[in-house]
């Protein structure tokens, strides 16, 4: 449905692509990775005609239709919910009936967009998108900003779609649980992978492994022929042979091992240290309209600890991170810096705090006046901005070379309290672990916010859960919170489980206490029932696991024989067995949901029969 053929683009400072080429197959779902800067937003911007290729063509199906959701999302100030999703282009209807699909009530429709966290303006920008029924739907950077919650709900949706998605993230298990393909952008070229992407990861291993045999293999032959030649190069009875072998020598297509690009290094400078209380919040009341976020929070942070603030979207993790950086005013309270504090804040959103006007120079500037302009090229080296590439504007980076040049600022001048709110956002994997390990070993105090599991396990050393203008304080890292929670909710379930289960108790006992002979009877023709249902039940799970081994058996062959390169190059039979296993995907589902029913079933007749 989408052909991208021989495809050029190059800035004066960098190439971008050189004869890429890539097909985008129907019902197809796949991730386009690469490091940050190597063009995956001009690519899409490239298919959807916003950009061009200098040469090559991309050729679409006629009457394609396309939806584009990029990372940074309008604003569009001033408008309802229900304005931002029609936008005057499409019927109030239809809005209605699709803002009812993603989870907003009637009462939602005539508030303010801006109101609304990062999650819900992404789902508002979703259904404008599937108000034009697109084929094709593209992604950049989807579950930046979004809870587990909505990013569950937006898997569930994308899964269940009949369009074909092209989409761009950092996110691997994200990834990995929704691409059937994945596109890499490498040495200027697409490299097409089948699979998602840890299949992506083994498959490239054993490529670059074949690669690099190969050229060792070649460069071998090369410095064999040409110990030959050099050796009788002025031996006339070996005149002939010399000259075949510098004919062989030309029309040999040397296989050229080219590297990945640089990977971001860099370590916090060491800053002045503070007193033991760093910030500290007093009855702070804060609201957005008639919309009260916080009334009556008392907070405080101490030196040396790295505090992430966790919860859903919307429950105003963000407004407390800006009232920590001492960027947001408060109706009522006091906010207390302790002794020595100096703080750097990084916005979820960089138009928050870069000037796309400026180069990059000039953003370092910005936030160190009095420092040298070498000092600032050193630091822009530092995080991979060299030469030229110094003198970009702002609004021309891609939305990783912005976090970067937002980092970049933080080291111009050394601060001893950091409150980062989704500092992984728009990096790519290789970025995210390093600027993790320098994250780890700074010494002196953060607050942040992130979706990402890994990055909290790692740099947690305390979670605070914000959820109806509560702050729940867990002293541990992020392990301990979660089993914590864990733990919390289980005692609710017994809790509530036991409450309604009082009244019939009761009743048992004051039938027991009237005088029946058939009493003990009952007892045994009860337990009778008990066994045999237990009997039943088992009988049941037996069976259904031997069906679902079969299915994960067929289902493992036929992935085998899917990656298989024969059945690639017949696309008509690869479709034709791809629909297949996807059909054996969700009749194991279905299984798996009836076992875990039967077996929930069966621990409980179980329970009762003890």
């Amino acid at each position: 449905m989408l052909h991208i053929e021989s495809i050029s683009k190059q800035y004066p400072t960098k190439t971008l692509f050189s004869e890429a080429s890539a097909h985008l197959r129907p019902n197809t779902r796949v991730g386009l990775v690469g490091p940050n800067g190597t063009g995956k937003t001009t690519l899409l911007r490239m298919i959807i005609g916003e950009d061009a290729p200098e040469d090559g063509i991309i050729r679409q199906r006629p009457h394609l239709r396309i939806g584009y959701l990029p990372q940074e999302l309008e604003t569009l100030p001033g408008r309802t919910i229900l304005e931002a999703t029609h936008r005057h282009e499409y019927p109030e209807h239809e809005a209605k009936r699709i803002l009812a699909g993603l989870g907003f009530g009637e009462g939602d429709w005539e508030r303010s967009l801006h109101t609304l966290s990062g999650g819900y303006r992404m789902r508002i920008a979703l259904a404008h998108l599937l108000l034009s029924s697109p084929d094709v739907l593209m992604l950049d950077e989807p579950t930046n900003h979004l809870d587990k919650s909505t990013q569950t709900w937006l898997e569930d949706f994308l899964i269940s779609t009949k369009m074909t998605l092209l989409m761009i993230s950092h996110d691997t298990a994200f990834l990995d649980r929704m691409v059937t393909h994945i596109w890499e952008l490498r040495n200027c070229t697409i490299q097409e992978y089948r699979g998602n992407y840890s299949r992506f990861l083994k498959l490239r291993a054993e490529r670059d492994a074949q690669e690099a045999a190969a050229a060792t293999r070649q460069a071998k032959e090369i410095t064999r022929v040409q110990t030959f030649i050099d050796r009788f190069r002025y031996k006339a009875n070996k005149a002939k042979q010399v000259q075949s072998r510098l004919k062989q020598l030309e029309k040999v297509k040397r296989i050229e091992q080219k590297r990945d690009g640089k990977r971001l290094r860099f370590k916090f400078p060491e800053p002045r240290p503070s007193g033991k209380l760093v910030l500290e919040l007093q009855d702070i009341h804060k609201q957005y309209g008639s919309n009260i976020v916080y009334a009556g929070l008392n907070f405080s942070v101490e030196r040396g600890q790295r505090v992430a603030l966790v919860g859903e979207n919307g429950a105003g993790k963000s407004t407390l991170l800006k009232l920590l950086a001492g960027v947001l005013e408060f109706e009522k309270g006091t906010r207390t810096p302790g002794h020595e504090v100096s703080v750097h804040y990084f916005a979820q959103h960089q138009a928050d705090i870069l000037n796309p006007e400026h180069s990059i120079l000039d953003s370092l500037e910005d936030a160190a006046p009095q420092a040298e302009r070498n000092y600032l090229r050193g630091i822009a080296g530092v995080f991979l901005f060299s030469g030229e590439d110094q003198k970009k504007p702002i609004k021309a980076l891609s939305g990783g070379e912005r976090n970067r040049v937002a980092l970049a600022r933080m080291l111009v001048e050394p601060a001893n309290t950091l409150c980062l709110d989704e500092p992984t956002n728009h990096l790519d994997p290789s970025s995210v672990d390093i600027l993790t390990d320098a994250l780890v070993d700074f010494p002196g105090t953060m607050v942040f916010i992130s979706h990402d599991p890994t990055f909290l396990s790692r740099v947690a050393t305390r979670v605070v859960e914000i959820d109806e203008g509560q702050a729940r304080d867990y002293i541990g890292d992020y392990e301990y919170y979660l089993w914590k929670r864990a733990k919390e909710l289980e005692s609710q379930l017994e809790k509530e489980e036991s409450t309604p289960s009082l009244k019939p108790k009761k009743k048992r006992k004051s039938q027991d206490e009237a005088p029946t002979n058939g009493t003990p009877e009952t007892q045994k023709s009860s337990r009778r029932e008990l066994t045999k249902t237990v009997t039943r039940l088992e009988k049941q799970v037996l069976k259904l696991e031997e069906a679902i081994a079969q299915l994960e058996s067929r289902i493992k062959n036929r992935d085998t024989e899917l990656a298989d390169p024969n059945t690639y190059q017949d696309y008509g039979r690869w479709n034709t067995l791809h629909l297949e296993r996807e059909e054996w995907g969700k009749e194991l589902d279905v299984l798996t949901h009836q076992w875990e029913t039967l077996c929930s079933q069966l621990e409980s007749q179980r329970a009762q029969l003890a």
